[in-house]
This record gives structure tokens, C-alpha cells and sequence, in this order.
């Protein structure tokens, strides 16, 4: 009786599902499509808390938000107020590292289905990468415009063709008498002390960053796609 009540109430014959996992996949599967919670609710024939519960059990409050905006900008170019981020630009949020100290600026946004980021500890320096890739980029507020014009204040170009090199956050390739010529290389500084892993194998140094408790970044799907490769490699040696 509850739910043929609700699904008056919806206006609508609702789709029946089998069980409730089949109920959640086609929930999730409706929102990757593009459909807000609201239409998936009343396609189901449940409600809206029930179908954001659901969500939130695959994505994070972050990521509903990037989607959410996204949306609503899709239906209104130019109504930005309602979802405008904290740090006053489209899709970007500063980042505390309380661990080390090592803050940045990050980009989110979603390609394929799949949530991406775009990082770098120079607001300046994330606008031309995001740019470049022909993402939008959008400063909502004055004191944003302005802070990024700061940023452009420091912003060393040889730096942006560093990391491109590698596709990889704070990576670099170093010539090597290795069989393959060179080794991957890891390493920032720190309160003056330089930190430094290396391997041969980028998957190897992953782990090795990951088990110091330091930041690991995959920049591009190349690089991310080098990793996996590079894991399955290795895997099958052993």
C-alpha cells in the first residue's frame, strides 16, 4: 500500500526490480546517465532520501556536488550561485595536507562516467593545465580573479613542462645504467630536507610513496593506465 501510494503520489507506473541490488544498480546506472535524484526517485517508485542514500553509498559528498553542479549548469548556463566552491573557481578546492604541510589546489571533474582531478600547488599554474585541456574554467568572485593573478606572480613555465613529462605528482625520470635506461624518481622537500624514493618500476615506486604515507597522483590516464600495466607486469613475473 506504501508504495502504490507513493507511486500516485510520483504520477507515474513505477519499474519493478527483482531485489533490492538490482534496485541500487539500476539507481546508480540512472545518475551515471545523467538523471537527477528526483527523476530517478519517481521512476522507481521510492523517495528521493531513499534514492540520495543509495548514492552516497557510492559517492562521496564531494563528488555529488561536482555532478550536481553540472547539471544545474547544463539546464542554466549562468546560475553559478548556488553551488559556487569554497575557494570561489568552478570545480577547484584547496587542499590541507596537515600531514606535511604540503598544500595544493585541486581541479575535479568527470570524463567517461569516471571522477578525475587535476592538482598543483600553484593556483596559476592548475589554470593553464586545466585550459589546455579544453576544460572550463571559471572564476567566480573578484578576490578569485585576483588570487590567481598573484599566483601567476611565481609561476615558473619549466615547471609545467616538468611534470608533463611524466604524468605523474612530483615524479621525475632520471638517466639510469639501468636495462632500461632510466629510473622513476620521487621527491619533494620538506622543512629544508629533501625526500627521495626511486625504482625502475612505476607501479614498485606507487607502493613504495603509498607505504610512506605520502601523496600519490596519477595526473593523466596515461599514467594511470602505465601503472596498471606496469602492476600486471610484474604479477605475472611472480
Amino acid at each position: 500500500m506504501r508504495n502504490d501510494s507513493l507511486n500516485k503520489a510520483n504520477g507515474g507506473n513505477p519499474k519493478s526490480f527483482k531485489s533490492k541490488k538490482e534496485l541500487s544498480e539500476y539507481i546508480i546506472s540512472a545518475y551515471d546517465s545523467g538523471q537527477t535524484m528526483l527523476d530517478i526517485a519517481k521512476d522507481v517508485g521510492r523517495s528521493k532520501i531513499y534514492v540520495s542514500k543509495i548514492i552516497h553509498q557510492v559517492y562521496d559528498e564531494e563528488e555529488i556536488k561536482v555532478r550536481q553542479y553540472d547539471k544545474l549548469r547544463g539546464k542554466n548556463k549562468f546560475d553559478f550561485s548556488k553551488y559556487k566552491s569554497t575557494s570561489g573557481i568552478y570545480r577547484v578546492s584547496f587542499v590541507e595536507n596537515k600531514r606535511n604541510g604540503n598544500d595544493y589546489w585541486s581541479y575535479q571533474y568527470y570524463e567517461n562516467g569516471r571522477l578525475r582531478r587535476i592538482v598543483s600547488v600553484n593556483l596559476y599554474k592548475l589554470k593553464v593545465i586545466v585550459l589546455d585541456k579544453g576544460l572550463d574554467w571559471i572564476e567566480f568572485t573578484d578576490e578569485a580573479s585576483d588570487l590567481v593573478l598573484k599566483y601567476k606572480e611565481t609561476y615558473d613555465e619549466s615547471s609545467l613542462e616538468r611534470q608533463n613529462k611524466t604524468g605523474f605528482f612530483r615524479v621525475t625520470k632520471r638517466k639510469t645504467n639501468t636495462k632500461q635506461g632510466f629510473t622513476w624518481a620521487y621527491s619533494f622537500k620538506e622543512n629544508n630536507q629533501l625526500n627521495f624514493v626511486s625504482s625502475v618500476n612505476i607501479s614498485t615506486l606507487k607502493d613504495k610513496v603509498l607505504a610512506k604515507g605520502w601523496q600519490w597522483i596519477e595526473l593523466t590516464d596515461e599514467a594511470t593506465r602505465l601503472v596498471e600495466e606496469n602492476s600486471k607486469k610484474l604479477q605475472d613475473k611472480n
